[in-house]
């Protein structure tokens, strides 16, 4: 049986649509700033994610391939900006390390950036409508990719299957 819709279901989904509305609201208001102090925030925001991310995938990478990871990161910085970016971008690195910024904590800062904002400014319904339909559909995408990834584990064609053994023998 299929399980039944709830309040509490269509309440989760709500919610998550507008975190995930309000995260894009905040990095579309962040990329289309002609403000250089918004563009480095941004720019920090994502070092300092990296960092956590990077870090926190214990279960999944080794040690020496998230080092890695961080190295090449350090080094792209090192060659795109010199060696003041660098240092700054280090920083930010270990930063992310230390208090283990993960992805959620990104998405909840931008979306509430981006609920500030819209609160303070003033935004038009017309705004705040699109941002929370783009949440829903990327709520909706999450949901059907996380079903996709799942549906081939599930298929009876990858299960073993075990033939019963017959024996070769024909005086048993």
């Amino acid at each position: 049986m299929r399980p039944r819709a709830s309040l509490g279901k269509g309440l989760s989904l709500a919610a998550r649509a507008a975190k995930a509305g309000g995260a894009c609201l905040g990095l579309a208001l962040l990329v289309l700033s002609r403000d250089p102090a918004a563009i480095l925030g941004l720019l920090a925001l994502v070092a300092l994610a990296i960092g956590g991310v990077v870090w926190t995938a214990a279960a999944v990478q080794p040690a020496w391939v998230r080092v890695l990871l961080l190295v090449a990161v350090l080094a792209a910085a090192r060659i795109a900006a010199g060696t003041a970016a660098a240092a700054l971008v280090a920083a930010l690195l270990a930063l992310g390390v230390l208090f283990r910024i993960r992805a959620e904590e990104v998405i909840l800062g931008l979306a509430a950036f981006g609920g500030i904002v819209a609160a303070v400014g003033r935004a038009s319904p017309k705004v705040l409508l699109v941002s929370w339909t783009l949440g829903v559909v990327l709520v909706a995408l999450r949901a059907a990719a996380g079903a996709a990834w799942r549906a081939p584990r599930k298929a009876p064609l990858l299960k073993s299957e075990k033939a019963r053994t017959v024996l070769l023998d024909p005086e048993r």
